[in-house]
């Protein structure tokens, strides 16, 4: 299971709702530029399944969130964590985002799962390797080199028993020479 947020992932900026209904970002670049970084990790690995958890379901709802993305990523969507609120504790130190995924895992008692965001602040010790975090302020999920490989190589280890890498790296090696560059 693919934990996924859109902003600092798939694109670089903040969401924002315009008069029209568009989604816009505040930096003018587009909304999901890395999208096609993402569907090229996953293609090796079809029974990985994504839920959102993104802020922008708390504003347009899951069904519109979901139908935003690529029809590659929508697919694997199997749900969000709008019904997983983040508690009051949580908002006012700043770890919703993490213990809302951390609690939505354990009430469905994921054993395999990954969660990619850039604000994935205060994570318990014992929770770390589950969580992967993006650089917002560059380029998101395509922000570098190790950033793609940080992702190939962790969702090998949760999505699979075996330990071993390779038929993963030359996966990633080639995703991350020929797809990953700064914008």
């Amino acid at each position: 299971m693919l934990f996924l947020n859109y902003g600092g992932v798939l694109n670089v900026g903040h969401g924002l709702v315009v008069d029209n209904g568009a989604v816009t970002l505040d930096t003018g670049r587009p909304s999901f530029e890395f999208a096609p970084y993402l569907i090229d990790v996953l293609e090796p690995w079809p029974q990985v399944r994504i839920i959102v958890t993104t802020s922008w379901l708390r504003t347009l709802g899951a069904e519109r969130t979901i139908a935003l993305v690529p029809v590659e990523l929508r697919r694997r969507v199997v749900g969000t964590t709008l019904n997983t609120p983040p508690r009051l504790g949580e908002i006012r130190n700043g770890s919703a985002k993490a213990m809302t995924v951390i609690r939505h895992a354990s009430k469905n008692r994921l054993i395999k799962w990954l969660a990619l965001d850039d604000e994935a602040w205060g994570v318990p010790i014992e929770y770390e390797s589950y969580f992967l975090r993006t650089d917002s302020k560059t380029a998101g999920l395509a922000g570098s080199t190790q950033t793609a490989k940080a992702v190939a190589r962790n969702l090998v280890q949760a999505m699979t028993a075996d330990k071993s890498f390779g038929a993963a790296i030359g996966h990633w090696s080639l995703w991350s020479n020929a797809r990953c560059r700064s914008p």
